[in-house]
């Protein structure tokens, strides 16, 4: 954060640090803040400056050729990056904003989004776009996001005479690979990923194991419900009971973040279709397949967009990279963006010289 915080700083341009509850440490600032143009706010831009967590070999940022390597270089550092950089060039061209600009970088969001769930209580806006990596594809649909945590008690047993006891630790790998079988993938019609995330058991000694416990993620279509990915879980827990075996199988939900589809014909979209247009960057919207803070943002009488650079297929990886020509691109779509959105039309000159300015 303090980088961008200096960047800002240099170029003299105002921003705010914005307390987060239960963040008030020594290692947090909050969320950082800069407004740009008058209220009510017309284009809000988030990005979130938290990673994963890491390891020395994972840490190790090197550059190679025009991919920079490093934990957080997609997710999100290099759109963070881009949206600092569209503001100081918009500042830089001297064009007088006519609309109201908030570019938010936030904490919380590979937790559950609490430095989003705080800005939201300040700041909304009729469009928001959130740089998660996408390679610059415009992302109108996100997938929703589940989280659970799967616990099997059974009874414990010599472990040389295990058919007197009940194996949790078998129990629980047999309803996992239920709940595989029975989600399908991402390539069937229900298009439902799990991961298993996490699993542990048993309590040591020559026995037979009584519990076992497993987390799972569960990354769904936007039409998917709660409700049906609790079924799909139950289903499965009724196949594997159905072997009469002797174990409890409980399911916890942990956290729900429903996903949402774009409208891909709203008006509210113009201003960003003519920046894509203007910086001759393919309009061809996806799909966000993970969770964001996107999903906090969501609502039906607004837009709200996922578009940043890098790949979300290489986040979280020790391979993490961004290519920095498209950092550089997005720096100049986002600053497209910000004049289609919040500068009136007359005002043309200025406003060409931001974004195409290299």
């Amino acid at each position: 954060m303090s980088a961008f915080a200096e960047r800002l700083a240099e170029a003299g341009i105002p921003f705010q640090r914005q307390p987060v509850p239960e963040r008030q440490d020594a290692t947090s600032h909050g969320n950082m803040v800069v407004s740009l143009g008058p209220e009510p706010v017309e284009l809000l831009w988030v990005g979130h400056v938290d990673t994963v967590g890491f390891s020395d070999e994972e840490q190790d940022t090197r550059l190679d050729g025009d991919a920079l390597y490093g934990l957080g270089t997609a997710d999100m550092k290099g759109a963070c990056a881009a949206a600092i950089e569209a503001v100081l060039a918009t500042v830089a061209s001297g064009v007088e904003l006519d609309r109201g600009l908030c570019v938010a970088l936030v904490v919380g969001e590979e937790e559950y989004g609490d430095g989003a769930q705080t800005l939201r209580e300040h700041v909304q806006a009729p469009r928001t776009v959130v740089g998660e990596p996408t390679g610059l594809a415009p992302c109108l649909d996100h997938y929703g996001y589940y989280e659970c945590r799967l616990i099997a008690k059974g009874t414990k047993a010599h472990a040389a005479l295990p058919e007197f006891g009940a194996n949790a630790i078998h129990d629980m790998l047999a309803w996992m690979m239920e709940i595989l079988e029975v989600a399908g993938g991402p390539e069937t019609p229900r298009g439902v990923v799990v991961n298993p995330r996490e699993i542990a058991g048993g309590a040591g000694g020559f026995v037979v194991a009584d519990s076992c416990e497993a987390l799972l993620d569960v990354h769904a279509p936007a039409t998917t419900s709660r409700e049906e990915i609790a079924e799909l879980i139950d289903e499965a827990r009724a196949r594997v009971r159905s072997k009469a075996r002797a174990t409890s199988l409980d399911s916890e939900e942990m956290f729900w973040a429903p996903g949402f589809c774009g409208e891909p014909s709203s008006p509210l979209l113009r201003p960003i279709r003519a920046a894509f247009e203007a910086r001759g960057v393919p309009w061809e919207p996806g799909v966000f397949r993970s969770h964001s803070d996107a999903s906090l943002f969501y609502r039906p009488d607004a837009l709200t967009m996922i578009c940043g650079p890098g790949r979300l297929e290489v986040a979280h990886t020790r391979h993490e990279h961004v290519e920095l020509s498209q950092v550089r691109e997005a720096t100049r779509l986002y600053a497209a963006m910000i004049h289609e959105a919040c500068v009136r039309k007359t005002h043309g000159d200025a406003k060409e010289n931001a974004w195409q300015t290299e």
